[in-house]
């Protein structure tokens, strides 16, 4: 059954597909941030959305709203309602997945059906041709930047370290050093960026364009929808977006689901010349004796 709210979100939706401009950018933070936007301000949506207040009152007009309080409220509506749908379908509320007095047995048996939710999720929509042809861009490549902002630098340092277990180098900059390690990188280079937003308006993904420009092989790891991130890369490893940009306790699902696309990344490597990667693998290991501890995998 239809509803009169759905306007606001198909409006959104729509947007969102079109050309990269401030009105798409509107649009790709709301659908991002769902019911998340009763908590912010006019100002800090459109500061969100690097955009301005009266983009949002044209946002709103464009729609067939008098202004953005109308269109605001109508939009929330909608989202409400489809959030609900979407927790009762996957059992969980991946933004909230827990309540205030939840024992920890709650918290572990939620947390543990997001993460089962994530594996799901991207094994069922995941571009296998694109993971594929990842791992042959990160094999044939002189040097391999991570980009992303501070949790999924976190998350690129375990990639980096998987990959130099198996003798292929990665580097994951501090953000201080994407600018001028990006200007440094040529075309048998390879970059990966990471963002669930997969916004290009601030650093170090603003970098990317140039990347792309230069020939320098990009792989991102995104959502699958909305990302101007994934629109442009060269291989994309993207994954549905479920979960709030900033309203939500953690990012458990986008987290999960960033894990396990990088620990397919390093697998696919891996099984891809295997033989040879098991060989530098054990001449590592070997070579750590004495150095690390015993149980040091």
């Amino acid at each position: 059954m239809a509803h009169d709210e759905d306007r606001a979100y198909a409006f959104a939706e729509e947007s969102s597909r079109g050309m990269p401009g401030s009105i798409k950018s509107v649009a790709d933070l709301l659908l991002g941030e769902g019911t998340g936007i009763c908590d912010l301000t006019m100002a800090q949506i459109a500061a969100r959305a690097y955009t301005s207040k009266p983009t949002l009152v044209r946002f709103a007009k464009q729609a067939g709203y008098a202004g953005w309080k109308d269109y605001r409220q109508d939009f929330l509506k909608a989202s409400e309602r489809m959030e609900a749908e979407r927790a009762l379908q996957a059992d969980v509320n991946v933004n909230y997945p827990f309540d205030e007095g939840a024992s920890v047995k709650e918290v572990a048996d939620k947390i543990a059906r997001i993460q089962s939710l994530a594996a799901n999720e991207v094994k069922a929509h995941l571009d296998y041709d694109a993971l594929a042809g990842a791992a042959a861009a990160l094999l044939s490549a002189n040097r391999i930047v991570v980009l992303g902002a501070q949790h999924n630098r976190d998350r690129g340092r375990v990639l980096a370290k998987n990959l130099g277990s198996i003798g292929i180098p990665c580097y994951v900059p501090i953000a201080d050093e994407a600018g001028p390690l990006a200007l440094c990188l040529a075309p048998n280079d390879c970059a990966i960026a990471i963002s669930y937003s997969g916004s290009l308006s601030h650093p170090p993904l603003v970098f990317v364009p140039e990347l792309n420009d230069k020939g320098v092989v990009t792989v991102a790891v995104t959502n699958g929808e909305r990302s101007t991130l994934g629109a442009i890369a060269n291989h994309t490893l993207a994954f549905p977006p479920l979960e709030h940009y900033h309203n939500k306790i953690g990012a458990f699902y986008s987290g999960a689901c960033t894990s396990l696309i990088l620990d397919l990344l390093y697998a696919s490597c891996y099984a891809q010349q295997y033989a040879h990667r098991q060989g530098v693998r054990e001449r590592t290991v070997s070579g750590m004796h004495g150095i690390m501890p015993e149980d040091f995998s």
